[in-house]
């Protein structure tokens, strides 16, 4: 719980300003990996989330979280070691200025049953009411299916905890065929 919060107290500070001399250096190197694997707000590869219409705060928390080993990712963790706390603020500013994913060309009908199962576990009380996020939560509308599938798993088997022991308790009480509706649901909403 501790080092959540120094996490946190180091966001809020790092959201300073970014000094764009030292910053540029540092972020434009790994740049290139950021694209690779997240695509410019839409990502094409499997289990990696679209970073299009993400907070910079949120991002840049994200980033601090995974810098510090605070949250799981092999990969973002080795990307993010080396990087300036300007080099972060740089990549926040980045992830903040990509377009949002799209509607999908054909969305499927609406689910009742999914909307239903949304709104039982009060999923826009924290993600908003578009599901669009905010300054500490992430969007959901129009993420990777397969993305939101994964993170769900996670919180039900507290893979993934950080500061949201509350998608833990939610997580938990859904069974994997609910997990599977709510992320398709969230995935194509119009």
């Amino acid at each position: 719980m501790a080092s959540r919060r120094r996490a946190a107290a180091l966001a809020i500070f790092l959201l300073g300003p970014v000094q764009v001399a030292s910053a540029q250096e540092g972020f434009e190197a790994v740049q290139e990996q950021c694209v690779a694997c997240h695509g410019t707000g839409v990502s094409l590869t499997d289990e990696v989330p679209s970073l299009g219409g993400i907070d910079a705060y949120y991002a840049l928390l994200q980033l601090v979280a995974f810098r510090s080993g605070n949250r799981p990712g092999d990969a973002m963790q080795a990307l993010t070691t080396d990087l300036t706390d300007n080099d972060l603020r740089a990549a926040a500013a980045w992830i903040a200025g990509l377009p949002p994913p799209q509607v999908p060309d054909t969305p499927p009908p609406p689910d009742a049953e999914a909307a239903a199962l949304a709104q039982e576990h009060r999923c826009n009380s924290c993600h908003g009411a578009d599901y669009r996020g905010g300054k500490q939560i992430p969007p959901l509308k129009n993420q990777r299916e397969d993305y939101l599938r994964k993170a769900l798993l996670d919180f039900k088997a507290e893979r993934r905890l950080g500061s949201r022991a509350a998608m833990v308790e939610i997580a938990q009480a859904l069974s994997e065929a609910e997990i599977d509706l709510l992320a398709r649901y969230l995935a194509t909403l119009p």
